[in-house]
């Protein structure tokens, strides 16, 4: 995938989660709307799931936006849940590749999160 055409898909995910995230300045969402956006966040982590970033940070992105999709999302199944345990370890890999910046930070803080609730689970 054309690496403008992956950023512009990761971008499009990580606008639809932060939708759904509890940061005062979401909109009040209908049960309508909630039910379409959990769609589309789970259709944009399966289109984005086989994808692979070119550069160490564009592989780093694009994992972020995955693991927020999976923070956010309703869908709970057996496959949904190895996808994600695979990003966990793609992500894992690529932490040790990040010089020293925000996308490093953003990109443990979501990681820690993750494992510590799939440990759980």
């Amino acid at each position: 995938m054309d690496t403008s055409v992956l950023q512009e898909k990761i971008d499009n995910l990580l606008s639809s989660v932060h939708k759904l995230l509890p940061d005062g300045s979401n909109l009040d969402i209908y049960a309508d709307d909630l039910s379409f956006l959990n769609k589309s966040i789970h259709d944009q982590i399966n289109e984005l799931y086989f994808q692979h970033g070119r550069t160490s940070e564009e592989e780093a992105t694009l994992c972020l936006a995955l693991l927020m999709g999976y923070s956010v999302s309703m869908y709970a199944n057996p496959e949904d849940e190895l996808k994600k345990h695979t990003i966990l370890l793609r992500t894992r890999n690529i932490l040790s590749l990040l010089p020293p910046s925000p996308l490093k930070e953003d990109l443990l803080l979501t990681y820690n999160e993750l494992q510590h609730s799939f440990s759980i689970n």
